[in-house]
């Protein structure tokens, strides 16, 4: 598997025996963005390894949001929803009506309710349809973005790893073998879907606006948050 951009493999902390699992966690595009520890449990030092290269990765993205050459030469970033890493993730074509889709990459979600307010980057690992037919008409203008929902995944020692569980969480002093007691949970944001509903328990972060007759001489149109626009139809 291949590191995504703007990393490249090799993390400082990503080799025996300091064992941080961070680099290929993004790999496998888990987004755990927080160690979560536990009175009671033993405390790993490759855990207290990862939260720096956590700490690092989510820095740097944010560091690199603000370079013009990502597409956000204008309008505010980051706002309070959902922002892309570069402006050319959300991709929208159309003549009689309007399809949008997010890429591959990053985003940095930031919710009122969700993580407490707090941003966290997380990697979306396939292209994924957010809006389609969108013509503005009525019950259809608002807010689309990434449906996320917070998840709290636990070490495990059972061969077979529950859907909120982990078998890589255990201590090991060797990269390669999985052998060792467990400690520490991980906090995660689960990318659901993008688009604009959400079940129980989950939250729509907003990255663009559907409007009808949004821009001058258009018949519908769509914003990012910042008001820079997409994409409208004539």
């Amino acid at each position: 598997m291949t590191i995504p951009f703007p990393f490249t493999g090799g993390f400082p902390f990503n080799q025996d025996p300091f064992r941080s699992r961070v680099e290929s966690q993004i790999d496998a595009s888990k987004n755990y963005y927080a160690v979560a520890f536990k009175p009671g449990f033993p405390l790993q030092a490759s855990e207290l390894n990862e939260m720096q290269e956590i700490f690092y990765v989510q820095n740097t993205l944010t560091a690199n949001l603000m370079n013009s050459s990502l597409g956000w030469t204008a309008g505010t970033v980051p706002w309070g929803g959902c922002t892309p890493f570069t402006r050319s993730l959300i991709s929208a074509a159309g003549t009689t009506s309007i399809t949008a889709t997010a890429g591959v990459g990053w985003y940095l979600v930031k919710h009122s309710t969700a993580n407490g307010g707090l941003g966290v980057w997380v990697y979306n690992a396939t292209e994924k349809n957010i809006m389609s037919g969108f013509t503005g008409a009525t019950g259809s203008t608002g807010s689309y973005g990434i449906v996320i929902k917070p998840v709290i995944i636990s070490c495990t020692t059972n061969s077979t790893a529950g859907v909120t569980q982990d078998r890589t969480l255990q201590d090991s002093s060797n990269l390669n073998i999985i052998n060792g007691p467990c400690g520490a949970d991980r906090l995660k944001l689960d990318i659901i879907k993008f688009g604009y509903t959400a079940a129980s328990g989950e939250y729509v972060v907003p990255i663009f606006t559907g409007f009808k007759n949004g821009i001058t001489g258009t018949t519908c149109s769509i914003q990012f948050i910042n008001g820079l626009t997409i994409y409208g139809l004539t």
